[in-house]
């Protein structure tokens, strides 16, 4: 059976639908954008080595100067759906995922493709084999269909890895073997294994969220109920490290727009353990609440699994007062780029600790998680906080949303391999 397609009407800034052939066009107008000055913060003292208790918001980060126009890139956009994921294959295949709190019917993960012919763009369900089929009325197996998707990135072994809470819906509990990070073998387009996650690291109400690798472990953030999740990747064996500890925690609300974000309860959203990277030398992982600050750990911590919950705690590093982040990406040198969701922006921030605003600009409200490729940093952006759930079931979401290409003041080579 083919997999089905769905039809989008996709906005340029040229008013006008056209091929969109992503790894050319994205070293085109990279080649043509300007280098843009950076407005640095010193870096700030160094804190204690232990969790920190509950901070206030952190200040903002300064403008930046003036941004060539340019250097924001609309590469796609979307009337109906709101996705708030992307990964572009090395054949330059676009993946894009949608997360169901937003609304989205379906599919939950897609290729955004072009039609010539036509001049419209449209999404191919991916991969087949009904995966993209699961809802809540159909008697499938929540292993082997997508519940809700969070999360998409390219991983070990030319595979594209999705991160399924397996929740039917935001705050709800999830379904029975439906947690899971499924591996598609791009070569094949296939589903080549689900790391289903056993009930003994997970809380009733754990909503993972994010994954990056290491080696062959996986380190998998826990959203809905504070801590990481380490899987080996061998042996399917999963731990939980870190559960309830301050730094995987959020003890802030989020502020959008000078409001509050609440839930359907009215009471403030707080998103745990959320973002995650790993450094290039794979010595330290990077992870946060979503409302921050930044933590590090070193990752032969994380990796032992005879390292006590005391010996893990007390790893723990913080490392950065950041603001309330949609998506984290990192760079060969180890600049980390954050998108700050409390002020439409992309920062910088560099292994010394010296935090720079790239962009400001009201188009990136609540960028999610972004691609980053060869200088360019490529940005859906879902405006999560308009969804429907926020809003009394009235979604404030301004269609279409915009698929973006931002391009870094100094090219980044592309990783050798896209293991982290």
């Amino acid at each position: 059976m083919s997999a089905p397609m769905w039809s989008i009407r996709c906005r340029h800034r040229s008013g006008s639908c056209r091929k969109m052939d992503v790894p050319s066009r994205l070293h085109e107008v990279a080649a043509l954008a300007l280098a843009l000055a950076l407005v640095t913060n010193p870096a700030r003292a160094d804190p204690p080595p232990v969790s920190p208790p509950p901070t206030p918001a952190p200040q903002s980060p300064p403008p930046p100067e003036a941004a060539p126009a340019d250097r924001l890139t609309l590469l796609g956009s979307s009337d109906k759906l709101s996705w708030n994921g992307v990964a572009i294959a090395p054949d330059g295949r676009i993946f894009v995922e949608f997360p169901r709190i937003t609304g989205s019917p379906g599919p939950s993960l897609a290729i955004l493709n072009h039609d010539e012919a036509n001049h419209t763009d449209s999404l191919t369900a991916y991969p087949g084999s009904g995966w993209n089929d699961w809802s809540a009325t159909a008697k499938t197996d929540p292993a082997q269909g997508f519940v809700d998707l969070n999360a998409v990135h390219l991983g070990p072994e030319n595979s594209l890895w999705a991160v399924d809470t397996g929740a039917p819906g935001f705050g709800r509990q999830p379904l029975p073997g439906a947690t899971k990070l499924v591996r598609i073998d791009l070569a094949t387009n296939k589903v080549s294994r689900v790391y289903v996650l056993p009930p003994d690291v997970l809380a009733p109400k754990s909503m993972i969220d994010d994954v990056r690798f290491h080696g062959s472990l996986a380190y998998i953030t826990d959203a809905g109920s504070p801590g990481l999740i380490v899987l080996d990747l061998a042996t399917g064996h999963a731990r939980r490290v870190l559960d309830h500890d301050p730094s995987t925690t959020a003890q802030r609300p989020i502020v959008v727009d000078g409001e509050t974000l609440k839930g359907p309860d009215n009471k403030p959203v707080m998103i745990h353990a959320d973002q995650l990277e790993v450094t290039p030398d794979g010595a330290y992982l990077y992870y946060q609440p979503l409302c921050g600050p930044l933590y590090r750990i070193a990752t032969a911590l994380l990796d032992d699994p005879k390292a006590t919950t005391q010996a893990v705690a007390a790893g723990v590093e913080f490392w950065y007062d950041t603001p309330a982040l949609g998506g984290t990406a990192i760079g060969p040198d180890g600049t980390l780029y954050l998108d700050d969701v409390e002020n439409d922006s992309v920062l910088s921030l560099d292994p010394g600790r010296r935090l720079a605003t790239i962009i400001r600009d009201p188009r990136l409200h609540w960028a999610d998680a972004p691609f980053l490729q060869g200088g360019v940093l490529t940005l859906p952006v879902p405006q999560l906080d308009r969804a429907a759930v926020f809003h009394h079931n009235h979604s404030q979401i301004q269609y279409p949303v915009g698929l973006y290409a931002l391009h870094l003041p100094q090219p980044q080579p592309a990783p050798a391999h896209h293991d982290r």
